[in-house]
C-alpha cells in the first residue's frame, strides 16, 4: 500500500498504476463494510434498548441464505 497516498486528490488517482487502484478499491471496499457493520450494530443496540424501555424483547435472526445458484466470481483480467 506504499503506492497510495492517503491525502492525495482525486485527480491523482489518473497516475496510480492498476495494482495501486486494486488496493485503494480493496481498502474502501474493507472499510465501507466496517463501517456499515458498525451502523448495524449501533442500530440493533438502539433498537433493543427502546424495545426492553417498552417491556418487550426482541430477538434478530441472520436472513436464511438465497437459494439458487451462487453468483459467478469476479474476474479480474
Amino acid at each position: 500500500m506504499d503506492v497510495i497516498n492517503k491525502t492525495a486528490p482525486v485527480e491523482s488517482l489518473d497516475a496510480l498504476p492498476d495494482e495501486g487502484l486494486r488496493d485503494l478499491i480493496d481498502r474502501a471496499k474493507s472499510l465501507l463494510a466496517a463501517r456499515q457493520s458498525e451502523r448495524r450494530k449501533q442500530a440493533l443496540a438502539q433498537i433493543q434498548q427502546l424495545a426492553k424501555a417498552h417491556g418487550l424483547a426482541v430477538a434478530v435472526r441472520q436472513p436464511a441464505r438465497k437459494r439458487g445458484r451462487p453468483p459467478r466470481a469476479d474476474s479480474q483480467t
